[in-house]
């Protein structure tokens, strides 16, 4: 199966030379494990958004994932309004996309939804969501964490959307329409080295008690793994056309 990576931002600069740029953890983490008697289960092809990239029709590629992005949806770059359009012209095909962070934004805003700069500040470091009206690709479990970055939320779905991942902090944490819409806010891409790398990078941002606190929530386990095997059945299940639906998490 041939993915698109829509490329909306990029590894931060001040450690580019450390650590892979956002293409590579994705296939890093979707194609685990493979092995030469277990071929890689997806092909990769990355389009940066952020130059104007983006696919001539919306059936060049299997399927999308949108990045995080340090951009804003609510902002003034001459890319967004041709991504929400594309955005929009999958949902009107249900062509399946991803979107994580800022892509989980980009797609709640595209569709009709609502984006603010959260006043509460900065989301960071390992947090907890509880699995909603979980979607029938992932099943395993009611509560799930990841690593996070950011000072953005959805504060309100697109019409036919359900929320998938909430939390105290984060109300829409993950959101789903139908069978063709996944969307996380959660970084299940993430690492935990490039994680602390990050949070000293932005440490002035963030604030140093909120980014002591991330770091020493690093420690703990995510379940990145399980999310991985839910983004590749959300793809894959949408590339047999099977149906899917939410189910309540209970």
């Amino acid at each position: 199966m041939h993915l698109a990576i829509l490329r909306t931002g990029q590894t931060n600069k001040a450690i580019s030379d450390s650590f892979p740029d956002y293409p590579e953890m994705f296939a890093r983490l979707l194609n685990r494990p493979a092995s030469d008697s277990q071929p890689p289960q997806f092909t990769f092809t990355s389009l940066a958004v952020f130059d104007g990239e983006l696919p001539a029709h919306i059936d060049d590629f299997d399927g999308y994932i949108i990045t995080g992005s340090a951009a804003g949806v609510y902002e003034t770059h001459s890319w967004l309004e041709p991504l929400f359009a594309f955005i929009r012209a999958c949902d009107a095909a249900k062509k399946p996309v991803c979107g994580i962070c800022f892509g989980h934004q980009a797609v709640a805003k595209a569709l009709g939804g609502e984006v603010t700069k959260w006043p509460d500040g900065w989301g960071v470091g390992v947090r907890d969501m509880h699995a909603a009206d979980k979607a029938d690709w992932m099943p395993e479990i009611d509560n799930f964490s990841l690593i996070y970055f950011h000072q953005d939320q959805v504060i309100k779905l697109p019409p036919g959307a359900k929320t998938i991942a909430t939390s105290p902090f984060c109300a829409i944490g993950g959101f789903a329409k139908e069978g063709h819409i996944f969307c996380l806010q959660g970084h299940p891409e993430f690492g935990t080295e490039y994680s602390a790398a990050l949070l000293e990078v932005i440490r002035e941002r963030v604030g140093d008690a909120r980014t002591d606190s991330a770091l020493a929530s690093l420690t703990r386990k995510t379940d990145a793994d399980i999310v991985a095997s839910w983004i590749g059945a959300f793809f894959t299940r949408a590339e047999t056309a099977e149906p899917m639906s939410l189910v309540s998490a209970g």
